[in-house]
């Protein structure tokens, strides 16, 4: 998770102009912008790109090794 501070620096939304937008400063160094007025986020892009990963694991069509063959215990 990732902690931000959201503030009004009145940077205006590159999709409708408007200035009601949040700047989001993150600890990491970047900013991130949010607009109230369209919707507007500049991460969205990035969020679209992890929604369609589905993040299973993919198995080959190789069948399993043989199991190494076991050993008859001695007492």
């Amino acid at each position: 998770m990732y902690d931000a501070e959201g503030s009004h620096d009145g940077v205006p939304c590159p999709t409708c102009g408007s200035e009601a937008t949040i700047s989001w400063h993150f600890a990491e160094g970047f900013v991130e912008l949010d607009c109230r007025t369209c919707g507007y986020r500049s991460d969205a892009e990035e969020i679209a790109a992890l929604e369609r990963e589905s993040g299973e694991l993919l198995a080959g069509d190789d069948p399993p090794e043989a199991p190494l063959p076991k050993r008859p215990l001695r007492a």
